[in-house]
């Protein structure tokens, strides 16, 4: 696989979330597409805020605001002493892991910080918060370069043609480029991606709000569907192939996506069309042997009961699941940045980490 393209070739986007000194900055994702906001965090639980509001979403930005939130504290913290310190810390560090519980990059970023310090505990406190702020912005930075290595296997493998996508895993819900969104890029940048259409993602409208917005913001066709209007599309031979994220993905292959995702797969399956998911190594959790295991968020009825702030239904009972998962069998492979993994899914995935 070659690396044809910088990632300034392929977006217009500033980084979805950056660290400064004494600041998080990311894009406030939850006023989209009315305005483009970026905004300023100044503490650890303004972070913390800002990911269970999904000001900041998707899998990769969220475990890189995570670590930004503990480069945060290293750089606020009024700690005089290391016990001082290393007391606020796993205080900012239970914090932001108790914010959302399915998106395994959340707990991958906050962990390998969390590792490094205690690796270097004798060190003096001074040189333990460079460590957290310089871990916290390779994590970021590395997104970058694992998204460009997806894009260019995942448009090497995809089918000419028009590509159906659902949710956001554009470059909103990464540091930069998007996990999907750096397939499609690549694709629409070498002429082979025809058209997207875009699912509106009910019940939060992430691909109406936000892919919409930032593929149509970097010039890609496109076309938004309601998401009960994808089968008709797939029938009418209208799709070519079907790309998503992924929040987690385990052992045999089986993934959780955002809500939706296992009804697409079906339908790819009846109408012959490949169906694949893109994600970096940090999304995916050997530990967990099948589908059945991965923590499903439930999220307020308020997402449901409302749209854009106007009630759209009666007061009753809601059932909200963020995320559904996907059997590995529905699935043609999955693209991650060391290469695309294909069935048989859970011994190819051991190889894959083997190779790491």
């Amino acid at each position: 696989m070659e690396i044809r393209y910088k990632p300034e070739e392929l977006t217009r986007l500033p980084r979805s979330v950056r660290y400064e000194p004494g600041k998080v900055i990311m894009i406030d994702q939850t006023l989209l597409p009315r305005e483009f906001r970026e905004i300023e965090l100044r503490t650890v639980d303004e972070v913390a805020d800002a990911i269970v509001t999904m000001k900041v979403r998707g899998a990769p930005a969220i475990g890189a605001a995570a670590a930004f939130g503990l480069a945060l504290y290293a750089d606020t913290t009024k700690a005089k002493t290391k016990d001082e310190f290393m007391n606020g810390f796993y205080s900012a560090y239970d914090r932001l892991k108790n914010t959302r519980p399915t998106a395994v990059n959340l707990f991958w970023a906050l962990n390998r910080v969390k590792k490094l310090v205690e690796e270097h505990m004798e060190d003096s406190l001074d040189e333990i918060k460079k460590l957290i702020v310089a871990e916290a912005q390779k994590i970021a930075d590395e997104d970058v370069e694992a998204n460009l290595r997806m894009g260019h296997y995942g448009a090497d493998v995809l089918p000419e043609g028009n590509v159906l996508t659902h949710c956001n895993a554009g470059s909103l819900a990464t540091v930069q480029l998007g996990t999907v969104g750096a397939v499609l890029r690549v694709m629409h940048r070498d002429g082979a991606l025809k058209l997207l259409w875009v699912d509106e993602t009910r019940p939060v409208l992430q691909g109406a709000r936000l892919s919409a917005w930032e593929y149509h913001y970097d010039g890609i066709p496109l076309k938004l569907i309601t998401d009960n209007m994808a089968g008709f599309v797939m029938q009418q031979g209208k799709v070519d192939a079907i790309i998503v994220g992924a929040d987690r993905i385990v052992a045999n292959g089986d993934f959780a996506n955002k809500i939706g995702t296992y009804t697409l797969a079906v339908l790819a399956k009846e109408h012959g069309i490949p169906f694949f998911t893109v994600a970096p190594l940090s999304t995916i959790d050997m530990s967990l042997k099948s589908g059945k295991e991965i923590p499903i968020e439930e999220r307020k009825p308020e997402e449901v009961l409302t749209c854009g702030g106007c009630k759209i239904a009666p007061d009753v009972d809601v059932y909200n699941p963020a995320f559904d998962v996907t059997p590995h069998k529905y699935l043609t492979g999955i693209i991650t940045d060391r290469g695309v993994v294909w069935p048989p899914f859970e011994r190819n995935l051991k190889k894959l980490f083997k190779l790491g």
